[in-house]
């Protein structure tokens, strides 16, 4: 059995999977018009409210599992072939179930968007191939040996992880009923905070009316978010219940109202930015993912913020919890190093497109700041840029931008068109602006995270555990080729040459032993990219 302690977290990849393939039918897919539907179809709708609650289950489920039981649950991750013929086998059953889905539910919105009732067989055959979806990963990342191994407790836990969440549930739908005497507070809170940016407020507190003229809103209940406040309340009592032995009482108390307090100021400024995006950005992004996310986001960034502030803080925890504390942040983590800036940038794209349409992400900056970050956190552990810089790799990211250029399929003119169009509008040094930011993203930022995450980390992760110790000049066939596929796959409308990069920015790497020399040769490629898209009106390339 392998001590490797990354393998572990390597190894439930399955529910990182899971996770993208919710991302992306909640981003992609508005289940909203199917509650508008009538008959079996109209029940479709609520699956987008039920997922959020089995992600607070599984949250109160591995909280609650407590250290004893996690450590042997690693045990048996680690020693868990990462790509076995169990995990195959479940993940073909995954894709082309999550590819049925995905068919089916774009059909089904399409017949409910023509006033048409979907066929009982349809509906019965997306939520089929939805379980199986759902349940190929859920059965991959189980370690064969669990149930026998981790016995009882196991059980007792899940099933007070459910008890948990559907407390949580229970309770966030009971908060709402406190919005009758909680509304003018919110009402006005939100106007205090569009004050300073709008001197057109429509405000009819009485009918629960805030927004302009142009674009008007009813915080009605089962719209508000307040029932954040009771969701806030249970989450954090079972945190505070569970890390009890590690946390100053009755200091750590503390940590509820301040919950519920930054649960209900951010109700408030989620609504006074879902206005903002109606009014200046667009209302059909306000009403559709802004309106559907931004609630979820703001509700995860306090729960988890209050719990890793709480586990680091000496303000609530006990002085030996602070020293063990300590010691887990000072111990080096390589996959951190090598990963965090891509899962920061995927990380931020995601939250940035709740405000994009057409292709335009009005806050590509935000990602230049983030990976930045992330970098920055880093920075001790990167590999250090060697000088002076080869000449090999400057020519491989010529050869890429070639292969690019003949092998990417041209986009939509209509979608090129209406990108080039948003970023005209946003008129005089603020077009010029936008796009030097998304030049020098694509051209610095993104080589960094991408080369340390697919060449840096997954190359050589696929050779050896042990990553770290892999020679960088070292490539075996299934590397090169997985890592390949993987970056591909980041690519989705550039699949083909994606993959060919992959490859070209490996040989990079291996010729000097320098992942410096991938995220050169990868910075060319996109730097040519970004020229060619301002010189020749190219935006179908930035699409």
């Amino acid at each position: 059995m392998t001590n490797d302690p990354n393998k572990a977290a390597l190894s439930i990849w399955p529910l990182y999977l899971l996770l993208l393939e919710y991302l992306a039918i909640s981003v992609y897919f508005d289940a909203k018009p199917l509650m508008a539907a009538t008959g079996a179809a109209k029940n479709l709708g609520y699956l987008g409210i039920l997922a959020p609650g089995l992600v607070v289950v599984a949250t109160l489920t591995y909280v609650l599992s407590g250290p004893s039981l996690r450590r042997e649950l690693a045990e048996l991750l680690r020693a868990t072939e990462l790509f076995g013929p169990r995990r195959r086998a479940a993940l073909g059953v995954n894709l082309v179930c999550f590819g049925l889905v995905c068919w089916l539910l774009a059909g089904l919105l399409e017949q409910v968007a023509r006033n048409e009732p979907p066929s009982t067989a349809s509906l019965a055959a997306f939520l089929l191939f939805a379980l199986g979806s759902a349940l190929s990963l859920l059965w991959a990342v189980v370690p064969a040996g669990a149930p026998r191994q981790l016995g009882p407790r196991a059980g007792q836990v899940l099933g007070l992880g459910v008890l948990g969440g559907a407390l949580a549930w229970g309770a966030g739908v009971a908060s709402g009923e406190l919005w009758e005497h909680m509304q003018r507070i919110t009402l006005y809170l939100v106007f205090s905070l569009m004050l300073p940016f709008s001197e057109n407020i429509a405000f009819a507190p009485n009918d629960a009316l805030i927004g302009t003229e142009s674009f008007l809103v009813e915080v009605a209940p089962e719209c508000s978010g307040i029932e954040g406040i009771g969701l806030i309340t249970v989450v954090m009592s079972v945190f505070l219940w569970s890390a009890r032995e590690r946390l100053r009482f009755p200091r750590a108390l503390w940590l509820l109202p301040l919950a519920i307090t930054l649960v209900f100021f951010f109700n408030a400024v989620r609504i006074a930015l879902l206005i903002a995006v109606g009014v200046y950005i667009s209302p059909e992004v306000a009403l559709s993912g802004f309106h559907s996310k931004a609630g979820w986001l703001f509700f995860c960034a306090i729960a988890l913020g209050l719990i890793a502030l709480a586990q680091r803080s000496r303000l609530f925890l006990r002085p030996e919890a602070l020293q063990l504390s300590a010691a887990e942040v000072d111990a080096w983590n390589p996959t951190t190093t090598y990963l965090l800036p891509q899962l920061v940038l995927i990380a931020t794209a995601l939250a940035t497109a709740l405000f994009s349409s057409a292709g335009f992400d009005r806050f590509y900056a935000l990602r230049i700041l983030t990976v930045s970050w992330a970098l920055y956190s880093q920075h001790k552990h990167l590999p250090t840029p060697r000088w002076p810089p080869s000449l090999h790799a400057p020519a491989i990211g010529l050869v890429v931008f070639a292969l690019w250029l003949w092998l990417v399929p041209r986009g939509s003119e209509a979608d090129a068109r209406a990108l080039q169009e948003q970023i005209t509008a946003l008129g005089g040094p603020w077009t010029g602006l936008w796009l030097a930011t998304r030049a020098l993203g694509s051209t610095v930022i993104v080589p960094i995270a991408e080369e340390l995450a697919f060449r840096g980390f997954l190359l050589r992760r696929l050779i050896a555990a042990d990553f770290s110790e892999v020679p960088k000049t070292r490539v075996t066939p299934l590397a090169l080729v997985g890592s390949s596929l993987a970056f591909g796959a980041l690519h989705p409308g550039a699949l083909g040459a994606a993959c060919l990069a992959g490859v070209a920015y490996a040989l990079a790497q291996q010729l000097r032993g320098r992942t410096g020399d991938a995220i050169v040769a990868h910075a060319v490629t996109n730097g040519c990219i970004a020229g060619y898209v301002l010189l020749a009106d190219a935006y179908w390339l930035w699409l």
